[in-house]
């Protein structure tokens, strides 16, 4: 989704994580890369991407990354177009084509760009956000006067949190804070300028991941649900060290929650959902029984519920307001979930500033008005027709809980 954001020049990157070892990138025979567009080949140890008139060339990570520092080199025999994505996804082009099937729309690439233009001094190193607000910022003057318009080039990368860093040649060019994605897949991108074909070499491509750097703590031991209460006659265990939820004898509403309540906070979980259903990650919720012995929920949920274009990232608070902003379809964080799959949802509360991401990618940011819950804990929900149950695994908070359990 495209929204405007503020971008703020900092005065340093945050220390990295030093024990994160360095890892060449094979791409000899393409481990873990998968070209997309375009022909790529290796030529005596470079790799080489070539765009034909008309077309363009991409080559992606098959792993996501999230906090890392990259480098490589790159070269330009004609000076050219092209770039660096990460913390990229690809989704559908929107919007999207009336009568036809979501799983079958165009799709295109989306996320930060690092660029390469060597036909002018303004253009590499350039921070972009491919497909949807366009230039972020340029590169520094000095960064500029580096870069060799059809010789070798260094690119460094790092991206920690919010904070992302781009040098060239060892000059540092463009540094900013932005969030709109905090995880993603790698991509190299080769493209034509004015029709004219087009080749970017690239060599000594190495990277360090870093995971998710900060103060994480789990929230789930791997091992047993310590730490954890049920609610409701809906079945919660442990099975491989993941977390399941299936509907119980009364397929009622079931919760798993958190004992420790918190205020401010980050919170992220990977979840799989087993088939229809509708579940959440409740956070500032409180439970208790009603005199039917039903359980009874007072708190806000992120959304996670199976439909694609769906709801997932988006909040409802139960028993009060319904939905706090009501999800839209028509925007590009409905098509972040990736059905039968794996996926992440991350969620910061500050004040009333809220925000949330699935699989890396901002779905909601918004200041909520009149906020009704302001402390409590954090529950997995399993709705009343969620009968195929949900795994969860991976769950994190990034601040402490108000009392230490």
């Amino acid at each position: 989704m495209k929204r405007a954001a503020a971008i703020l020049l900092l005065a340093a990157l945050p220390a990295l994580a030093a024990e994160a070892p360095w890892q060449d990138v094979r791409y000899e025979h393409f481990e873990n890369l998968q070209p997309l567009s375009g022909q790529w080949a290796v030529e005596d140890g470079v790799l080489i991407g070539r765009a034909a008139e008309g077309e363009m060339a991409w080559m992606r990570s098959t792993e996501e990354f999230a906090d890392f520092e990259l480098e490589l080199e790159f070269k330009t025999p004609v000076a050219c177009n092209g770039g660096v994505q990460f913390r990229s996804h690809i989704l559908p082009v929107l919007p999207a084509a009336e009568g036809v099937p979501a799983q079958e729309l165009p799709t295109q690439m989306y996320g930060y760009q690092a660029n390469i233009e060597t036909r002018s001094e303004a253009g590499t190193a350039s921070l972009i956000d491919e497909n949807g607000r366009g230039l972020l910022t340029g590169p520094s003057v000095d960064a500029q006067k580096t870069v060799k318009a059809t010789d070798w080039n260094t690119m460094h990368i790092a991206a920690e949190g919010a904070v992302i860093e781009v040098a060239v040649n060892g000059v540092i060019a463009t540094r900013v804070e932005d969030e709109a994605m905090l995880k993603g897949i790698l991509a190299l991108q080769v493209s034509p300028l004015e029709g004219a074909p087009a080749e970017i070499q690239f060599r000594n491509i190495r990277i360090r991941d870093l995971d998710r750097t900060g103060a994480w703590r789990p929230l789930f031991n791997g091992a047993d649900l310590d730490g954890w209460t049920r609610w409701g006659t809906e079945e919660w265990s442990v099975e491989n060290g993941i977390i399941v939820g299936r509907s119980g004898p009364d397929k009622s509403e079931g919760y798993l929650a958190t004992n420790a309540s918190w205020k401010d906070f980050r919170v992220r979980g990977a979840f799989k959902m087993l088939g229809a259903g509708n579940f959440g990650l409740f956070y500032h919720s409180t439970i208790r029984y009603n005199d039917k012995n039903y359980p009874l929920i007072s708190g806000v949920q992120g959304e996670v519920e199976p439909s694609y274009p769906g709801s997932t990232g988006w909040h409802y608070e139960s028993y009060r307001r319904g939905w706090i902003i009501p999800p839209d379809k028509k925007q590009l964080g409905a098509y972040a979930l990736r059905p039968d799959q794996w996926n992440e949802i991350e969620i910061r509360s500050v004040g009333n500033h809220i925000t949330s991401w699935v699989n890396g990618f901002r779905v909601t940011d918004f200041y909520d008005a009149a906020p009704q819950v302001f402390a409590g804990g954090f529950a997995l929900q399993l709705h009343a027709g969620g009968v195929d149950g949900i795994m969860w695994k991976d769950l994190f908070v990034e601040s402490p809980p108000l009392v230490e359990p």
